[in-house]
């Protein structure tokens, strides 16, 4: 055999293997970042599936599942709200809060809502933050809708539901996914407890 096709054979076999070992140094499917990322809020489609972006208060089966608390030293209902990241992103975000009135007037316009049964939620009773933060590597940030709890329960709100529109507004660093970017907060105030 002659050295020249011993060199074809040897390169005919080599480089093949080298394709191969290149090609497995890639990442997996699995690994790669794909998507964008968006700032949305889970409450929207946890319960309906961003179908209408309503948040039942409460909902969960006893006190360990149920998606409120009972503040009783300070007489408040807590309630839950946060924002999200969807997609590879994992810098620090944040959003402004906002109570979004104009979402929930259409709403009771177009029959989605009706009163005497559906009431919008006095500020008085209510108190949001400004603001919400996660934390650079974190998915999540947490904040909290705290509700008078002897208001809710006031003889004027029996057999009522109360709404909430919250809103996200101003992101940082990344855009908000603005379908999700706000929850419609729906309180069934017979199924909360008295204080």
């Amino acid at each position: 055999m002659s050295i020249i096709k011993f060199r074809q054979i040897t390169l005919s076999c080599i480089f093949p293997a080298l394709l191969l070992w290149a090609a497995s140094c890639t990442k997996p499917d699995s690994a790669q970042s794909f998507g964008t990322t968006s700032i949305y809020m889970p409450q929207a489609v946890v319960r309906s599936g961003g179908v209408n972006n309503q948040y039942p208060v409460p909902s969960g089966t006893d006190s360990s599942t149920w998606n409120y608390r009972v503040d009783k030293a300070a007489g408040k209902i807590e309630i839950t709200l946060g924002a999200a990241l969807s997609g590879p992103g994992s810098e620090a975000f944040g959003a402004d809060v906002r109570v979004d009135a104009d979402t929930l007037q259409r709403l009771f316009a177009s029959g989605v809502f009706s009163a005497p049964t559906h009431v919008i939620m006095p500020a008085s009773m209510y108190a949001l933050p400004a603001r919400v933060e996660g934390a650079r590597g974190a998915r999540t940030g947490v904040f909290r809708l705290m509700v008078d709890h002897r208001a809710l329960k006031g003889a004027a709100y029996a057999g009522k539901f109360l709404l909430l529109a919250v809103r996200l507004a101003n992101p940082t660093t990344y855009p908000l996914n603005v379908p999700l970017s706000s929850t419609i907060v729906v309180i069934d105030v017979n199924k909360i407890p008295a204080p």
